[in-house]
């Protein structure tokens, strides 16, 4: 199955392997002696396409002139891989076969690849009629190859080009759609941007399942180019999926060939944008889009327009409502070439409490685009015209995310509108004690999410979830860079999906920041926070000071060390799984790149598997260790310190579906006692004289599996919890 919309249009003879025009594709046909063969590549700006020789009569040609086709879509070691001359009479033909652009002594039109031909061009000259000659290529690899011919050079700018893919063993003509047509690219990222090997990001003409990971029209490929394993990103972004993310970019290693040029291995990866295959949350884009269709139907029915008339004017009315989505809040007005138009008229539209995804990304700090809290976090709308032409939404975003940031700055993390609100701000980072900073009292209200907790404001499995994927890699850009943020109309906000991890696992990078730290903790290490002062007041600093996040970080790394963990570092596991996969690309990407290699380090793919599988595995026996028990794990962070003067003393489930807890305090300034049970249920009740405390409440506050936690707060007579007096019990 192909996908594209490029309309054949001319062949030419084929040149050899440094100028080469042409490969090949095939598909297998259940019970066929003979496969369609596509064989397909860029001729001047445009595809030429090939059809089987088996398949039509072999005196078809086009336009006169004959070419070449395989009988396989890839060139695999030890299948034998045969060319057809089609368009003309292959008596007396003259075959001659190059691997790497060296002949070798081979006449057949059959040749079968050996280990020695992985990673280099398989090409084929027929000589027919005694002076005409085609040629035809397939690149040799374990590995998927993308094929991207452009006219222009490929700038910050959309260019145009073509593409076409090529499978392997996993990826087939019966389980794969391969797409051939139009492309579209551009430099991405930002300091990778302006690496020789850079990344991009690609736009197909029509929507396509690449590799079976999801139909999209957007895709990137991810150059990898400062991780010589290939795999970080890959290796935590599958992490997170299994781990409980509830998405998670899918990617591929490929091998790229960039106007007929070899340029080693990358990574195909879903882009990250709000999309039912990508981030499935509200799309205002594609409410935009069913607006200007319904729209543009009732023109035609009150004016009559042509069919062509009507195209022009949906495409346009539809490019101008994604530029400016001040229509989606009150008064839902849109004006638009002389006519003002009631857009709650044409379609359903939601409150403005969703539908967003936001990147904490320190190159947004004086975007107007995005948001920034009262303690520097960094977010900016990944569609950026919602930031910039919706001041409802953009408030609303800044809002939900302030009151939870305050949430976590609260002694029981909870946003209150009484409680303290204050800015904090970085005067200078010290090596040793880290970020010297100031806090001033600020103004702030939010009656929408007053009362609540930070778990009733994002979903709790995402927090964890990325407490995980921070800590497990010790990621240099972790609660720093390409941190996402999604929210849908309903529901809760959620910390996700994971992105860009290129310096993760003590990698070496070019800036030669040292990052090879595999025992420690990621969250509390200062070190980690020396780029920008929101770093040293990153969310999970305030979560380990929770009993009740600390207790379902616990549950979850019990969950997931036999498993998922176990699975990357065993023998056999992932890491071995990739390292055969991609050893003879990761050897010829190594040779392609090895002029850089000096900028991080010098490793080469062997020594960096070598190093990376020595960071993972120092990082999980030590991780092992902190999560022995609870108590090591809390001791460990060392972020919640329980007090010995205060204590639950018994916990009595009642037979009316009650349970009473009784606490104790030494501490004589404590008035009262509030018993925080599971985070969101605070029960206060008075101390008394004695220092003790009994309280009763309906059972159903607690978790049906028994994983409950209480921890207990004293405070003072003006109802102040009192700091540094707190401790916990699991129940």
């Amino acid at each position: 199955m192909f996908k594209g919309n490029k309309v054949p249009k001319a062949l030419a003879e084929m040149e050899n392997i440094m100028n080469t025009k042409a490969f090949s594709y095939s598909k297998w046909l259940t019970g066929a002696v003979c496969c369609i063969i596509i064989a397909a590549f860029f001729l001047l700006g445009s595809l030429t396409f090939f059809k089987n020789a088996h398949d039509v009569d072999t005196n078809i040609s086009f336009n006169g002139e004959a070419y070449l086709s395989f009988n396989n879509n890839y060139a695999a070691v030890g299948t034998p891989l045969t060319v057809n001359l089609n368009g003309a009479s292959d008596e007396n033909a003259v075959y001659e076969w190059f691997v790497g652009g060296s002949q070798i002594n081979n006449p057949s039109p059959t040749y079968t690849p050996s280990a020695n031909d992985l990673e280099k061009f398989i090409t084929v000259t027929v000589t027919y009629d005694k002076t005409h000659s085609v040629s035809a290529s397939l690149y040799c690899s374990k590995l998927p190859v993308i094929y991207i011919n452009t006219d222009e050079a490929i700038g910050d700018e959309y260019v145009g080009g073509t593409m076409a893919m090529q499978g392997n063993s996993s990826y087939t003509m019966e389980n794969t759609d391969f797409y051939f047509g139009d492309v579209y690219l551009k430099l991405r990222g930002n300091s990778t941007r302006y690496r020789e090997k850079a990344p991009y990001k690609i736009k197909l003409s029509e929507e396509c399942n690449l590799f079976n990971m999801g139909s999209g029209k957007h895709w990137v490929l991810l150059a990898n180019d400062i991780d010589h394993t290939l795999i970080r990103n890959k290796l935590v972004y599958d992490f997170s999926a299994d781990i409980g993310a509830d998405y998670a970019a899918e990617s591929l290693n490929v091998v790229l060939i960039l106007n007929n040029e070899y340029r080693g291995v990358y990574q195909l990866c879903e882009q990250i944008r709000v999309d039912e295959e990508r981030v499935d949350i509200f799309d205002w884009e594609a409410l935009a889009k069913e607006a200007a269709d319904t729209i543009t139907r009732i023109r035609v029915q009150t004016y009559g327009l042509s069919d062509e008339d009507a195209d022009i004017f949906q495409s346009k009315l539809e490019y101008a409502l994604c530029t400016d989505f001040s229509w989606i809040s009150y008064p839902y007005t849109f004006e638009y070439e002389g006519y003002s138009y009631t857009m709650t008229d044409y379609v359903d539209i939601p409150d403005t409490t969703g539908g967003f995804l936001l990147e904490m990304d320190f190159y947004n700090l004086e975007n107007e685009n995005g948001i920034t809290t009262n303690y520097k976090q960094p977010f900016y709308f990944n569609t950026p015209e919602y930031g910039y032409t919706n001041s409802a939404l953009k408030l609303y975003a800044y809002k939900y995310i302030q009151s939870f940031e305050y949430a976590l700055h609260s002694p029981d993390f909870t946003f209150s509108n009484n409680g303290d609100h204050n800015m904090g701000q970085g005067l200078y980072y010290d090596p040793a004690e880290g970020w010297t900073s100031v806090e001033q009292s600020v103004f702030y209200t939010d009656y929408e999410n007053d009362g609540k907790h930070y778990s009733q404001m994002f979903d709790m499995n995402s927090l964890i979830t990325n407490f995980f994927v921070c800590e497990f890699t010790m990621n240099w850009d972790s609660m720093k860079n390409s941190v996402f943020v999604t929210k849908d109309i309903d529901g809760l906000a959620k910390l996700n999906p994971v992105w860009d991890f290129d310096w993760a696992f003590g990698n070496d990078n070019m800036h030669r920041i040292f990052t090879n730290y595999p025992t420690g903790w990621h969250t509390t290490n200062n070190y980690f926070t020396k780029e920008q002062y929101y770093q040293s007041v990153q969310w999970n600093r305030y979560l380990i000071r929770d009993p009740y996040f600390l207790m379902l970080a616990y549950n979850k790394y019990k969950e997931i060390r036999p498993g998922v963990i176990e699975d990357i570092i065993k023998d056999g596991g992932l890491l071995d799984t990739y390292y055969e996969e991609l050893y003879e690309a990761g050897i010829a990407n190594d040779a392609r790149w090895s002029q850089t290699y000096n900028a991080y380090g010098g490793k080469n793919y062997e020594e960096s598997m070598a190093a990376l599988r020595k960071f993972i595995e120092t990082r999980v026996d030590w991780l092992d260790k902190q999560f022995a028990t609870f108590e090591t794990f809390v001791e460990s962070t060392g972020y919640y310190i329980p007090s010995d003067l205060i204590e639950i003393k018994s916990i009595t489930y009642n037979n009316d579906n009650t349970v009473t807890m009784e606490g104790y305090t030494t501490n004589r300034e404590a008035s009262d006692m509030a018993f925080q049970i599971n985070g969101t249920t605070i029960i206060t009740g008075y101390s008394g004289t004695d220092g003790l405390c009994r309280i009763t409440f309906d059972a159903s506050v607690l978790n049906d599996a028994g994983n409950n936690i209480v921890q207990i707060h004293c405070l003072d007579k003006y109802g102040n919890y009192i700091e540094d007096c707190t401790n916990y019990k699991i129940f």
